[in-house]
């Protein structure tokens, strides 16, 4: 599946998880999840300011790894101020470039599932997905009721 880079994306993100919800190329909603996702940024540069992106200057639109990142190495380094002995599994540093607008993500590994259904189904069922996951999802977050 292609995935389109015309307009944004919708962000779904915990400490644990993220999704982005966007349309691919034949219109139709998918989700595109990073698991084990560590940090993300999403939003600017758009197109006109890219080309002042240290990483992305040249890029055109669409999705990447940036291979040889430094990104997880200053949050490991960030991290050993107060944690000096540990040591983190190495996470992957993905872009996607949209026309209006970016994102990157750390993370263990990308998935992308197209969806049938119209974006606010899909946008639901994310939701639901996120929270029905006990074994990441902190208590907090689930729907509960009052006593």
């Amino acid at each position: 599946m292609e995935v389109s880079t015309t307009g944004g994306g919708m962000v779904l993100t915990d400490e644990y998880s993220c999704s982005v919800l966007i349309m691919n190329t034949e219109r139709k909603p998918a989700v595109v999840r990073f698991s084990g996702c560590m940090q993300m940024k999403f939003g600017y540069p758009n197109d006109e300011a890219l080309i002042g992106h240290a990483l992305y200057g040249n890029c055109s639109y669409g999705v990447y790894e940036v291979i040889g990142s430094n990104w997880f190495d200053t949050l490991q380094e960030q991290n050993r101020a107060r944690f000096p002995e540990s040591k983190w599994v190495r996470k992957r540093h993905f872009s996607f470039i949209f026309h209006e607008s970016m994102g990157e993500f750390l993370a263990d590994d990308v998935q992308v599932e197209a969806f049938d259904g119209g974006f606010d189904d899909m946008a639901l069922k994310a939701m639901q997905w996120a929270l029905a996951r006990p074994d990441t999802c902190p208590p907090n977050l689930l729907p509960h009721q009052e006593a």
